[in-house]
């Protein structure tokens, strides 16, 4: 091990107070903190797929997305300056911005990476600001309890996405009410509809309100994973390159519950360029701006289609009651206004009206009379002749 990387190791675990444990397979959930492994530098099937870039002259998203997962890594240099101190709810006290395990900061990476020098990663919405919260250390054990507290907790932290990369089978009353807290404050809450089990549920997906993700696959088709609630929109979860949770090497990770991170960072591009959008409305955009799927949708392991953060952004859709997209708000420029003409030339028309019927019946009157005048001077018979 060179220098430089035992420097990063000592320091990364006198940060997050924990072991480092051996990188094993190329798996979000089974990577934890130690050196990162260099990966090849040239984008990622999935970031091309997005095509986030291509909406960043509009917007980078520049809003607060909540990470409700193992913590996500302030030492991270593709999060650099972007990770808020956060809460960690697995042990009740201390900053969530620190990553025993990496699962947390492998998907924060996906939603918010700044792209580096010399590198080509980044995240779908670079200029979003992460609010970690860590409710477990190991992303198979989950608490529902302290899951609900945390997407809670999310909220009332000022995040407008939620996004939740854990998930259990347990459909606790507390996450339902969380949910509904979350709804209450104009939070979009975005999590995976994968299953832990054959015939097991997933759990917040599978609650009213949230926005459920399948996994797509590098050829285009749904996951193989089993779905424990219907999905709203699929997303990118195998062989996609992210940020370990220390130093500046990447990491190779799939996992089903990881396109997660592709449509909370397409829903926090949308809410930073159309600021005045609900999240219901939000959520509406990204379902009707989705590439749709063969066949009638929902499709049973799609959903509504691929995520399009790119369309998602960019597309005119009907302005209703709730909101008002920036891209067809009216320019409206303060000026005083003049008193309307409309009265004044009603009574000019009349006047003159008036003046021209009165002259017409002067006239007609001296008409009269000249002939009057002129037939008391020379009287005639009735045969004609003068008397």
């Amino acid at each position: 091990m060179s220098r430089r990387n035992l420097q990063i190791l000592l320091t990364a675990v006198l940060t997050a107070g924990c072991l480092p444990l051996p990188v094993r397979a190329a798996h979000a959930q089974d990577q934890c903190a130690g050196p990162e492994e260099k990966v090849v530098e040239a984008p990622s099937w999935a970031q091309r797929r997005m095509g986030a870039d291509r909406a960043w002259q509009l917007t980078e998203g520049g809003v607060v997305v909540g990470v409700v997962d193992t913590g996500v890594s302030a030492g991270a240099a593709a999060l650099a300056n972007a990770v808020l101190p956060g809460t960690d709810l697995s042990t009740g006290k201390g900053p969530g911005n620190a990553d025993c395990s990496g699962h947390g900061t492998f998907l924060a990476s996906l939603i918010a990476a700044r792209q580096q020098e010399g590198t080509t990663f980044a995240g779908i919405a670079p200029g979003a600001t992460l609010l970690p919260v860590r409710v477990t250390d190991k992303p198979s054990e989950v608490d529902p309890v302290k899951l609900a507290a945390g997407i809670r907790t999310a909220a009332d932290g000022g995040a407008r996405v939620i996004a939740v990369g854990l998930t259990t089978h347990a459909d606790h009353p507390d996450l339902r009410a969380a949910v509904a807290h979350a709804q209450a404050r104009d939070v979009v809450v975005v999590a995976s509809a994968a299953a832990k089990e054959k015939g097991g549920r997933a759990y917040p997906a599978a609650t009213p309100g949230v926005l459920a993700v399948a996994p797509l696959t590098e050829n285009g088709a749904a996951g193989t994973a089993v779905l424990g609630a219907e999905p709203a929109l699929a997303a990118p979860a195998e062989n996609l390159v992210g940020a370990g949770p220390f130093g500046g090497g990447h990491r190779v990770g799939s996992a089903s519950e990881l396109g997660v991170a592709y449509v909370a960072g397409a829903a926090a591009l949308v809410r930073a360029y159309h600021p005045t959008l609900s999240a219901r409305d939000v959520t509406s955009r990204l379902l009707s701006t989705a590439d749709r799927p063969a066949g009638a949708v929902p499709h049973p392991g799609l959903g509504h289609g691929v995520v399009n953060p790119v369309a998602a952004v960019t597309t005119l859709l009907p302005v209703t009651a709730t909101s008002a997209p920036r891209s067809v708000e009216p320019l409206v420029i303060a000026r005083a206004t003049p008193p309307d003409p409309a009265p004044a030339s009603r009574a000019l028309w009349f006047a003159g009206t008036l003046l021209i019927a009165a002259l017409l019946l002067a006239g007609m009157v001296r008409l009269l009379t000249r002939r009057r005048r002129r037939g008391g001077d020379s009287p005639t018979t009735a045969e004609g002749n003068p008397r």
